[in-house]
């Protein structure tokens, strides 16, 4: 706290001095005047000081407004005298018509024939032929004709069927192919076999095996000497040997011997020793022989 010196005060302390030294009558020079004091008063001031601190606050407050939306309502006018409803009756049950039934097929009047003419029997039509089986080289011309050496496009060239080598060489080969050239079917050894050309194969070769001669529909008769001795070589059954029991009358180590379908597959066959015996069935197309010596015919 700041200390004041009381200025206002001075004048009313002189005028009490003065006072004073008035109202003592004294001898001036029988009392020695004293020498003013000075006073020091403490006075103490409060000041009151207004401060004014501004403090910003930020409150968020959700405000809801109502709206009051005037609605006009219009009332109908109920009318006085409302006739009561009456109870609508249920409809009844139409019964589904009944289902006609179809009309039943009238035989037709089968016409009677006169007395004097009797009734013709239809014929039975007979089913195509197939052309491979019953048609002749003739009719075929070119593609039944007998081949050499040489390739022949299937149903172009050569007719498919059964084809047999008259040739009598070692080095005969044939081969089936299909249209990537790819083998089917071949052979390379004697030549007087047969081979199974099927409607599917694209193309034959042939080579070094003789004439070749188109036997599809050959008739099956034995020949005079299918039961003579045979050597080396191949023979349809039924018409170049006879069926039955054959002996081998050679002594080699590599006699070879086969039994063969319509087809050229293997239904038997041996290799080695010869002097041994084979069944030739009746129901085997065809027999191969090599270096067996002679086959003489035992019996059936």
């Amino acid at each position: 706290m700041k200390r004041f010196f009381p200025f206002a005060l001075l004048p009313f302390v002189l005028m009490l001095i003065a006072c004073r030294q008035s109202a003592v009558d004294v001898d001036p020079e029988a009392v020695t005047a004293p020498l003013p004091t000075a006073v020091v008063v403490e006075v103490t001031v409060e000041k009151i000081v207004e401060v004014t601190r501004v403090i910003e606050v930020t409150r968020q407050v959700e405000v809801t407004r109502e709206v009051e939306v005037a609605v006009t309502v219009t009332s109908s006018p109920t009318p006085s005298n409302s006739p009561t409803p009456t109870a609508t009756s249920l409809p009844t049950n139409t019964p589904l018509p009944t289902r006609t039934p179809d009309p039943t097929n009238t035989p037709a009047p089968s016409s009677t024939p006169p007395p004097t003419s009797p009734p013709t029997q239809t014929p039975i039509p007979s089913p195509t032929p197939n052309l491979v089986q019953t048609a002749t080289v003739q009719a075929y011309g070119v593609l039944g004709a007998p081949k050499g050496n040489g390739f022949y496009q299937v149903g172009v060239t050569i007719l498919p069927g059964r084809w047999r080598s008259t040739g009598r060489s070692t080095s005969c080969y044939w081969a089936r192919l299909d249209a990537s050239q790819e083998l089917l079917g071949n052979h390379f050894g004697d030549a007087g076999g047969t081979v199974n050309i099927l409607p599917s194969d694209y193309e034959v070769e042939f080579s070094d095996c003789g004439t070749w001669e188109y036997v599809e529909n050959e008739t099956p008769l034995l020949a005079a000497d299918a039961a003579s001795p045979k050597g080396n070589g191949f023979y349809t059954v039924g018409l170049e040997i006879a069926p039955g029991r054959w002996r081998s009358t050679g002594s080699n180590d590599d006699c070879y011997w086969a039994r063969l379908d319509g087809s050229q597959e293997i239904i038997d066959n041996h290799f080695g020793s010869a002097g041994g015996t084979v069944t030739v069935a009746a129901s085997d197309y065809e027999v191969q022989f090599s270096d067996c010596g002679q086959w003489e015919y035992v019996g059936p």
